[in-house]
């Protein structure tokens, strides 16, 4: 029993070890700056979600205190202390897209490359955060970035940020207001 886990663990060191040897021959021919369906002339379609992990804090005591100093001076004021609200929050964003180039089904298994060195060689979709005021990438000890490379060709973009997105506030309702702050993401391309 003891010998069969030592094979495994010897065969499964082998295979990443391949593995590794296939990307880093398919990355000898691979141009990150082409976008992966421009031989065919197809738009590369990049699917993307938010996993929000927290919200900065949110000031329920401030938020009145505009309220009621809105209530007492001119409208063109209130466009300024309300433009002034902001919100922080700690996110993951993912993206999902099918680069052909990288299909290789030698693969033994779906890679996880978090090497910046090899997440830099890999094309990977601009997008930014339109209404964002300040963007911070979350480093430790290391980018906190990953990408899944599967042998069919599909591509996991993973990053964890710490974003400050402003919010317009809409209190002609007040008390009864309800704030809707929106996260707003586009692409460069």
């Amino acid at each position: 029993n003891r010998a069969t886990k030592s094979q495994q663990k010897r065969a499964r060191t082998l295979n990443t070890d391949s593995d590794l040897d296939i990307l880093d021959e398919m990355l000898l021919s691979y141009d990150r700056r082409a976008l992966p369906g421009s031989r065919e002339k197809n738009p590369t379609v990049v699917f993307c979600e938010l996993f929000i992990r927290s919200f900065g804090s949110i000031n329920p005591e401030s938020m009145v205190l505009i309220s009621l100093i809105l209530q007492i001076i001119y409208l063109f004021a209130l466009i300024i202390i309300i433009s002034n609200k902001d919100y922080e929050v700690d996110l993951y964003l993912r993206q999902s897209w099918v680069d052909k180039r990288l299909q290789t089904p030698n693969l033994s298994r779906p890679l996880d490359l978090n090497d910046p060195n090899l997440v830099k060689k890999i094309w990977k979709p601009e997008v930014f955060f339109v209404n964002a005021k300040e963007a911070e990438f979350q480093f430790v000890t290391v980018p906190n970035v990953l990408i899944r490379l599967e042998p069919s060709g599909n591509i996991l973009y993973m990053l964890r940020l710490k974003l400050r997105f402003s919010c317009m506030m809409d209190l002609y309702r007040y008390p009864m207001d309800t704030q809707v702050c929106a996260i707003e993401l586009a692409s460069c391309k």
